[in-house]
């Protein structure tokens, strides 16, 4: 298991339920229990967001320039 975010983070101040999560082995997300990942990099990302493989999955997907448009703007 790769090591959690630092709770000495500002945003864990301003969220502590954030911080509870963390601590209880939950993402930071969906507040599931954290599990495997998929490589090494999505390890390091848990280190720094909190976010299981799944969240990590669903917000880092990549972008089709075809559907490109406002209204398919993953934002």
């Amino acid at each position: 298991m790769p090591l959690p975010p630092d709770l000495s983070k500002p945003i864990f101040a301003m969220m502590p339920d954030l911080a509870d999560r963390v601590m209880n082995n939950q993402c930071t997300f969906c507040a599931k229990a954290i599990t495997a990942f998929a490589d090494e990099l999505s390890a390091k990302e848990y280190s720094v967001s909190g976010m299981c493989q799944l969240c990590q999955d669903d917000i880092f997907q990549p972008f089709d320039e075809d559907d490109a448009g406002e209204e398919n703007a993953p934002w």
